[in-house]
C-alpha cells in the first residue's frame, strides 16, 4: 500500500511538471465577467480557487472559481487605481505581507505609455483581501535609459526559478522594426523596500525572441502573458481576421517556440491575461468572458 501511494504521488509530481501542449485543446467558456462598467478587462491572477479579474485603471473583482463557474465575492479599486494604470497583467507572488494573510502579494503591471509619478514600466505590489482595504506595499520599476522597451512592459513571475520576467515590445506593437524583448531578474523581496529600481545591467538574461526563433512575429497585438515551469504562454490578437486570437508557447529553457495555436474560430474575442490552473489554461477575454483551454492529453 505504501509503495502504491508513493507511486501515485510520484506520478502526480511528474505530471504537474510536464510541459503543456495545447494542440487540438478543448475550449470551454466558464462564465461571463461582472466587472465595473466602461472599463476594459485586462490582468488576471489565480490563487487556489480564487480568481482576481482586473480592469483598466485598476478595478478589481474577486471570484471563487469552482465547478466551472465563477461566484463574485467582492469588487474594489486597487490602491494603485489611477488613470495611469492599465493593469494589463497580474500575478500572485510567493510572499505574504503578513503570515496570516489569505492571499500572497499581488503584482500588477502598469503597462501604459503614461508615466506614474514620473516612472514608466512600473509593477505595483499590492496586499489585497476579501474584506480589508488594499495596500500598495511596494513599487518595482525598470530604469531603462537606453529605451530597450517601447510602448509598454509587462511583468511576470517565474515561481519555479524565483524570478521576475519583463516582456514587451521594443517600439510598439505594429511599429516598423519592432521586436519582442524578454528580460529576467532575480525576484525582488518585500524587504528590499517600498521602491525597487531594476537595471538592465543586472539582468540574468536579456534577448529578443525574433533573434532566436523567427516564427514569432515582430508585429502583432500583444496581450498578457504567464509562466508555468519552463514555458511562457503569450496570447496575442483582438479576435479579428486581421489580428486573430493566437496562443504562442515560448520555452524559456530552450529559447524556442513549443507551439503556435490559433483559436480564432473557437474564441473570436480579444485575448487578455491568462494563468495556468490544474493542467489547463484560463484566459480572460474582452467580450467572451473567461475561457478554459484543456490539453487533449
Amino acid at each position: 500500500m505504501k509503495n502504491l501511494l508513493y507511486l501515485l504521488l510520484t506520478l502526480l509530481a511528474v505530471t504537474s511538471c510536464m510541459p503543456l501542449d495545447f494542440t487540438n485543446a478543448s475550449v470551454q467558456k466558464i462564465a461571463d465577467l461582472q466587472g465595473a462598467p466602461k472599463q476594459s478587462y485586462q490582468g488576471m491572477a489565480i490563487y487556489d480557487n480564487y480568481l482576481v479579474s482586473l480592469q483598466n485603471t485598476g478595478q478589481a473583482t474577486i471570484y471563487r472559481l469552482h465547478d466551472d463557474k465563477l461566484q463574485m465575492l467582492r469588487q474594489f479599486p486597487l490602491a494603485s487605481h489611477t488613470s495611469e494604470n492599465h493593469a494589463n497583467v497580474a500575478f500572485f507572488g510567493t510572499e505574504r505581507y503578513h503570515k496570516s494573510d489569505q492571499f500572497p502579494l499581488l503584482y500588477v503591471s502598469q503597462c501604459s505609455k503614461q508615466r506614474y509619478k514620473g516612472m514608466k514600466d512600473v509593477c505595483f505590489v499590492e496586499r489585497i483581501s476579501l474584506t480589508g482595504e488594499p495596500q500598495l506595499v511596494q513599487t518595482i520599476v525598470l530604469d531603462d535609459p537606453d529605451g530597450l522597451f517601447g510602448y509598454a512592459l509587462q511583468w511576470m513571475i517565474d515561481a519555479k526559478h524565483n524570478r521576475l520576467i519583463g516582456y514587451g515590445n521594443t517600439i510598439e506593437n505594429l511599429g516598423k522594426g519592432n521586436r519582442w524583448r524578454t528580460m529576467v531578474f532575480p525576484m525582488p523581496k518585500l524587504s528590499d523596500g517600498p521602491v525597487v529600481h531594476l537595471n538592465p545591467r543586472n539582468a540574468l538574461d536579456n534577448y529578443c525572441i525574433q533573434d532566436l526563433d523567427p516564427r514569432f512575429p515582430s508585429n502583432h497585438i500583444g496581450q498578457g502573458a504567464c509562466v508555468k515551469g519552463d514555458q511562457m504562454f503569450i496570447p496575442v490578437g483582438v479576435g479579428t481576421e486581421q489580428q486573430p486570437s493566437i496562443l504562442y508557447v515560448w520555452n524559456l529553457k530552450t529559447k524556442r517556440l513549443d507551439g503556435i495555436h490559433n483559436f480564432q474560430k473557437q474564441v473570436p474575442h480579444e485575448f487578455e491575461d491568462c494563468k495556468p490552473y490544474r493542467r489547463t489554461l484560463i484566459m480572460q477575454t474582452n467580450g467572451g468572458g473567461v475561457i478554459r483551454f484543456k490539453p487533449k492529453k
